[in-house]
């Protein structure tokens, strides 16, 4: 009869044992809906020590399963309660959403960032008051026009053709045809995209500086020496070559356009635009890895399930046509879209 009363016992506090991690998380998505964190913290991370592994149907006991996301949970306490360096590691580990949905863990995630980010920056100085000083009153100039906006990349582009054309008047030189009209005439029309370069104060005169520098290395190509033969301009393309370059330019601008509204966080526009591209290349990996990622960040923030089941068709297309030794590259894809791209079957 004792031992029959211990071995009750003993099954006893093993199933209590066994139960006090789902115990935790209850307690702890109760306290989250009241908006108690320091509680949500404490349950949680109990609940984490009894299970570390989040599933959207863990089991209990019996046939009894959960929503089980405890580092979801965790790291939107953390995040309340300023732990902000805690709230992003626990959003990096947290699978989805629990019942009770708070956000979604990108929106969360990038509070937290916005929130250390804002944390981090250093306090401004005191400044000590300095006694007033009459100043004479101020004369209003009149309004000047704002002064156009030059973009550096083409300023970046106006100096490299320069620097082209001078190395095409330099080989000029070396094949001594310094004295030749051609040479004169390249001579200064560099001189005269330098002059300009040097006050270009829009960006339709570094365009003027490009096309007159480049126009400059033409010419110097055909200068030769006294007596040489003179040299042949190239052939213009073949009506294949220029029909091909046609067809790409227009595809790479497309994939350029879709590019840009991915990493700029238009994911509506991107899906819209890689599913188009996907006719045009219909067996092209990485278009399918940028539309399956387009489509499950909308999945993310919309939590509409039709956005994941088309964002894992388009993953698994990916695999079948493109070759990912290592999955796909960090830099242009974020740890969770690479993590579910992995388990896309």
């Amino acid at each position: 009869m004792r031992r029959t009363t211990i071995a009750i016992l003993a099954l006893f506090f093993a199933t209590a044992a066994l139960a006090s991690w789902y115990d935790d998380y209850d307690a702890g998505l109760n306290a989250a809906r009241k908006g108690q964190w320091n509680t949500v913290i404490q349950k949680m991370t109990a609940a984490i020590g009894g299970n570390p592994k989040e599933n959207d149907k863990a089991r209990t006991y019996g046939a009894i399963f959960i929503s089980y996301h405890p580092y979801y949970y965790r790291g939107i306490a953390y995040l309340n309660t300023g732990k902000f360096e805690q709230a992003i590691a626990d959003l990096e580990r947290a699978e989805g959403v629990g019942d009770e949905n708070l956000g979604s863990i990108e929106i969360n995630m990038g509070r937290a960032k916005q929130k250390l980010a804002a944390a981090s920056a250093p306090e401004p100085q005191p400044v000590a008051p300095q006694p007033a000083v009459p100043q004479p009153r101020p004369v209003i100039p009149a309004p000047q026009p704002a002064a156009p906006t030059i973009d550096p990349a083409l300023r970046q582009q106006a100096a490299a053709a320069l620097n082209e054309a001078k190395n095409h008047l330099t080989a000029a030189q070396q094949r001594k045809a310094a004295g030749s009209p051609q040479y004169q005439q390249a001579a200064q029309q560099f001189a005269s995209a330098s002059t300009l370069n040097a006050g270009a104060k829009s960006n339709d005169e570094l365009r003027q500086v490009i096309a007159t520098a480049q126009s400059a290395a033409s010419i110097a190509d055909l200068a030769a020496a006294p007596g040489a033969p003179a040299v042949a301009a190239a052939p213009p393309p073949t009506r294949p070559v220029a029909a091909s370059t046609m067809v790409l330019g227009d595809t790479a601008k497309r994939v350029r356009v879709a590019l840009e509204s991915y990493f700029r966080g238009d994911f509506d526009e991107a899906a819209t635009a890689f599913e188009r591209l996907t006719t045009e290349m219909p067996k092209n990996g990485w278009i399918y890895a940028f539309l399956g990622a387009s489509q499950y960040s909308r999945y993310a923030f919309e939590a509409d399930e039709r956005y994941k089941v088309q964002a894992m068709d388009a993953f698994r297309k990916a695999k079948q046509y493109g070759k990912w030794k290592n999955g796909l590259p960090e830099k242009y894809f974020s740890r969770r879209i690479r993590r579910v791209f992995d388990n896309a079957g």
